[in-house]
């Protein structure tokens, strides 16, 4: 360009090319550029976001966000002006906090899954009015009353017939009634006697098979003369009411009668209608109790209960407020035919919501002895907020989890009595006579002995066989998975005894009795102590406590938070977006200042 003198002179100056003003060039390596290390690295930065290619733009973004995370440790790795040690010394800090973190977060989600439930003890004491005393069920080894049927002189008589002519044609005549009296009873004797007899006996004759145990059985008042209970003295057949079990017909005691325990009365084969008073005492110059109201459950306790409830409780724990009944057996009734050669009484203790089941533990009282049973109740209680987790991973089922047919409520033995009866129902066509079914199932039969006997057998291997499988293989699948409830009430006992001789008894009080051949035995149940530890189902690890623990880790090895977190989402969401339209906008820019500079 040249520029003129008005004087007269001429100069000549350089000439300068005007260009359009584009972006610097990044450089390829820290190296290529003289005193680079004196330039901010926030300038670099951003002139590879904005004007650098696609690659240097991500790395820019990932060194902006480097530069201003909150996380520890990684905007040493990627810092510009950085020597290659220490960034170095930096990655090995960073892969080992990050592999002790992980490490530890499994650890803490593995206990998760396996434990997040803890058993403990309840932070105040329980006192024994707060749960219903137990269940007392009496089975007597005396099945029937000899001089109603007598099985032992029948059953040599029978099988004298059969010894003879190999078949049973009944020429003693035994009329219809001893011959399903006979067949009832076999329900009860020993295998081995109901293998002797069952396939010579009529097919054709099918008992009322509970009807008529209860006919032959020894009566309430004759098995138990008097009883006591919370300090008032009874007729124990005012409080006892007939039971149908395995072990046949029994004498209970404070348990829930049929139409509060089944959900259908019809579903059982008998039930004793006769409701129990407890204003029906013995000794009248005591006051009445007052009526019964509200009503019960183990989840809910008691609600609106006074003194006198249903099932009944009792205050103390002394002797003389439990439960005391005097038994008696009359030699006369004594038979080795059916039974075996022990003789007494078995006695279950249950939680009153809870069928009794005879294969388990039981209380024996021989005759001629006293047994004095203290009781310490073992009571577990759950936590509402055990409902997040699964039932495998708190083994237990709360009551409106699992559904049965028959009960009403949900316990552990009434889960394996209804998985006891469909299976036999299944393998038998039948069901046993003491056991709930449906209407169209008809009881099982002296020729289906077997067939429920061998069912109850190969339920107990499948259920042992699948219970160790399950072991190895955690999806196996165990057949009824009769868990415990996650509200339960069960009974640990101290026994005592001692011999007692009522004969002795008798003459020294020198009365007179009505019976020459009573054996008698006393049986007394109460509560150990006024208090006791209740046992509690806590959570240990819920999400709250999990994701803590994880926040710990994180925090303790990387400064990791949750905001941490959501910076992380920011600058890959948000902040990427942002980044990418100031892109669009510049390239847009440089290129209508090269259009312009072209024309």
């Amino acid at each position: 360009m040249e520029v003129s003198n008005r004087g007269g002179s001429q100069s000549t100056l350089p000439a300068v090319n005007i260009e359009p003003v584009t972006p610097p060039k990044e450089p390829d390596s820290v190296s290529t550029i003289s005193g680079l290390s004196e330039v901010p690295s926030d300038i670099i930065i951003k002139s590879r976001i904005k004007y650098g290619t696609r690659w240097s733009a991500c790395k820019g973004l990932i060194m902006e966000y480097s530069k201003n995370t909150t996380i520890h440790g990684i905007r040493y790795l990627v810092e510009l002006h950085r020597p290659f040690y220490e960034k170095l010394y930096w990655f090995i800090v960073l892969v080992l906090s990050v592999y002790l973190a992980i490490s530890l977060i499994w650890a803490t989600y593995l206990k998760w899954q396996d434990t997040p439930v803890i058993l403990g003890f309840d932070e105040t004491l329980v006192p024994v009015h707060n749960i219903p005393f137990p269940t007392i069920t009496i089975c007597p080894e005396i099945k029937m009353e000899r001089n109603v049927f007598d099985f032992p002189n029948m059953s040599s008589n029978i099988w004298e017939e059969i010894q003879n002519f190999g078949k049973f044609e009944n020429y003693k005549n035994f009329s219809d009634i001893d011959m399903e009296r006979f067949m009832a009873t076999l329900h009860i004797c020993e295998f081995d006697v109901v293998r002797r007899f069952a396939k010579f006996l009529p097919k054709d004759i099918r008992p009322d098979i509970t009807q008529t145990l209860v006919d032959i059985s020894i009566s309430k008042n004759v098995t138990g003369p008097f009883c006591k209970w919370n300090g008032r003295f009874y007729f124990c057949h005012k409080i006892f009411a007939f039971v149908p079990t395995d072990e046949g017909i029994c004498y209970q005691f404070n348990g829930l009668q049929a139409k509060d325990m089944y959900r259908n009365v019809s579903d059982l084969n008998y039930y004793d209608a006769e409701v129990v008073d407890f204003n029906n005492f013995f000794d009248p110059d005591l006051p009445r109790y007052n009526n019964i109201t509200g009503n019960w459950s183990l989840d809910n306790g008691y609600v609106k209960q006074g003194y006198n409830s249903y099932p009944q409780r009792t205050v103390f724990s002394s002797a003389r407020n439990g439960f005391f009944a005097y038994l008696q057996g009359l030699e006369h009734n004594f038979e080795y035919a059916c039974r075996t050669f022990k003789q007494g009484y078995k006695v279950f203790l249950t939680s009153p919501e809870s069928v009794p089941v005879t294969t388990g533990n039981y209380i024996l009282v021989p005759h001629g002895d006293e047994v004095m049973v203290s009781v310490l109740p073992h009571y577990v209680i759950s936590t509402e907020n055990l409902h997040d987790f699964s039932p495998e991973k708190r083994q237990c089922y709360f009551n409106d989890e699992r559904y049965l047919r028959y009960f009403r409520f949900y316990s552990q033995s009434n889960c394996q009595v209804e998985c006891l009866t469909n299976f036999t129902i299944s393998k038998c066509g039948c069901a046993k006579f003491w056991m709930p079914k449906p209407n169209e199932v008809p009881v099982c039969n002296v020729e289906d002995i077997d067939c429920y006997v061998s069912a109850e057998s190969e339920l107990s291997i499948l259920i042992q066989n699948q219970t160790v499988q399950a072991l190895m293989d955690p999806s196996m699948k165990i057949i009824c998975d009769c868990m415990p409830a996650c509200t339960s009430l069960d009974y640990n006992v101290e026994i005592s005894s001692a011999r007692y001789d009522f004969a002795k008894t008798i003459q020294a009080f020198r009365e007179r009795y009505e019976y020459t051949d009573s054996l008698g035995s006393r049986l007394s149940v109460y509560f150990k102590e006024h208090q006791f530890t209740a046992i509690k189902r806590t959570v240990l690890f819920s999400v709250a406590t999990l994701i803590a623990n994880w926040g710990g880790i994180l925090g303790l090895f990387m400064g990791i938070s949750s905001l941490s977190l959501i910076e992380l989402v920011y600058f890959f969401s948000v902040r990427l977006f942002d980044n990418l339209r100031k892109r669009r906008q510049t390239k847009k820019r440089l290129m209508k200042l090269e259009a312009g500079h072209e024309s």
